[in-house]
C-alpha cells in the first residue's frame, strides 16, 4: 500500500477537484427543470424550451417552431423534427447522444420507468448561470483516515438489471449489479452488493451505501464512491477507500432521480470518512406526475 502521505495528497487534490466540479457550467447543480413525457402523449409545450416535445416508439422528438429560435443539436439549428437521444450523463459519459443547447441552456434526455413498469421519458434543462452563483466552499469532509481504505474480496455476478426506487415519488432507474464487495470492519465481515455504471472507459464499479451516520453528519439518501478495477479484465477489486464517499447529486438538486441505497448495502457503523452533508438541504419537490 502507497505511504500515507501520497495517500492523502492524492486526496486532497481530488477533494479540490470534487468541489470544482459542482459548479462547472452544465454539471449536475445547473439543473434547472425536468420535464416528463409519455409514449404516446400528444406533442407539448415545454417550459424554457422551443417547438412541441413527444415520445415516438421510444425516441423523445423535437419538433421546432415554425418561425423563432430552435435548438441547437450536435451543431447545427434544427428546423425540421429531430430524435434528442438519451443519456447525457456528466459523470458517466453520454452514451450516444450529442450536445444539444437552447440559447445558454443546455438540454438532455433520459429514459426511466413508472412503478408498475410502464416507460417514460424526462427532459431535462441547465443553466450555468445557476450553478455559477452556488458557493460550495462550505462543503466539507472527514479529514483523510488511511484506516478506512480497506482491502476487499469482490466476487462478479451476472449482470442484474434492477428498477430501484428512487427519491422521484412513482419513478424507477435501471442499475445493473455486477458482483458483491466482501471487507471486514470491527471484526466482522460485510458484504455491498456493486453496481456498474457505463463510462467512456467501460464500466465503473460503484458502491452505494448508508451507514449510522446518514441524515446525521453525512447524506441523508446515502453515498457512493467509485471503486478501482485491479485488472484488464474487470474481475478483481483489492481495496475500497471510504474517504472518498461522496452524496448523491440529489443533494444538491430537485431535477435529479438518485436511485435509493440497496437494502443490502445498509452497514450497521459509522463511516466517520468522506464527505460531509451538505450545509443547505434541497427541499424535494414533485416532477412527475402519473
Amino acid at each position: 500500500m502507497p505511504v500515507v502521505e501520497h495517500l492523502e495528497g492524492q486526496w486532497r487534490e481530488w477533494r479540490h477537484a470534487r468541489v470544482a466540479e459542482l459548479t462547472r457550467p452544465y454539471g449536475w447543480t445547473s439543473l434547472v427543470a425536468q420535464h416528463w413525457l409519455e409514449e404516446g402523449s400528444a406533442a407539448r409545450e415545454l417550459d424554457l424550451l422551443p417547438g412541441t416535445w413527444s415520445v415516438e416508439n421510444g425516441a423523445v422528438i423535437f419538433s421546432p417552431p415554425v418561425h423563432g429560435p430552435t435548438l441547437s443539436v450536435d451543431g447545427e439549428h434544427q428546423r425540421t423534427p429531430v430524435e434528442i437521444v438519451h443519456g447525457r450523463n456528466q459523470s458517466f459519459g453520454h452514451g450516444k447522444s450529442v450536445a444539444v443547447y437552447y440559447g445558454i441552456y443546455e438540454v438532455e434526455t433520459i429514459d426511466r420507468t413508472t412503478d408498475s413498469g410502464s416507460p417514460i421519458f424526462a427532459v431535462r434543462v441547465r443553466d450555468p448561470r445557476v450553478s455559477a452563483m452556488k458557493d460550495f466552499s462550505g462543503l466539507s469532509a472527514f479529514d483523510y483516515d488511511p484506516d478506512w481504505r480497506i482491502p476487499v474480496t469482490f466476487t462478479p455476478t451476472p449482470r442484474d438489471d434492477i428498477r430501484a426506487i428512487t427519491v422521484e415519488p412513482g419513478v424507477r432507474e435501471t442499475t445493473t449489479w455486477i458482483g458483491t464487495l466482501r471487507f471486514e470492519h470491527g471484526g466482522s465481515e460485510h458484504d455491498l452488493t456493486i453496481i456498474g455504471k457505463e463510462s467512456a472507459e467501460g464500466v465503473t464499479p460503484v458502491a452505494h451505501v448508508r451507514d449510522l451516520t446518514s441524515g446525521k453528519e453525512t447524506y441523508g439518501a446515502g453515498r457512493v464512491v467509485n471503486l478501482e478495477w485491479a485488472d484488464d479484465a474487470h474481475q478483481r477489486i483489492d481495496f475500497i477507500d471510504f474517504n472518498y464517499l461522496v452524496a448523491l447529486p440529489c443533494a444538491f438538486t430537485n431535477f435529479v432521480t438518485c436511485p435509493l441505497t440497496p437494502r443490502e448495502n445498509h452497514l450497521d457503523f459509522a463511516i466517520e470518512a468522506g464527505e460531509k452533508r451538505p450545509r443547505h438541504d434541497v427541499d424535494r419537490v414533485t416532477t412527475f406526475r402519473a
